[in-house]
């Protein structure tokens, strides 16, 4: 699992027990320093053009809302995203 933390909008600390850290696999990482909104802009709009360009995909599978109890129980998510559909 990858946490991504960008700036502190929702505050500066978050609980994380140590278990999380030695069991899980989460890799973190952060970024805010020389963070501005012309540079996230422009790593938006990169990020757009591989889209176009097919030089970015994701693994995706979507599932209906009426299974959401079953897909919360899963644990073969690895790698993948998953996508609830109405």
């Amino acid at each position: 699992m990858r946490f991504v933390q960008i700036g502190e909008k929702a505050g500066s600390t978050i609980p994380l027990p140590a278990a999380a850290l030695r069991t899980s696999g989460l890799e973190i990482y952060g970024a805010a320093a020389g963070m501005t909104p012309e540079s996230i802009s422009e790593g938006t709009n990169q990020v757009w053009e591989w889209i176009k360009e097919g030089k970015l995909s994701m693994d995706i599978e979507k599932v209906p809302l009426n299974e959401i109890e079953s897909v919360w129980k899963r644990t073969d998510f690895k790698g993948k995203r998953i996508v609830i559909v109405p």
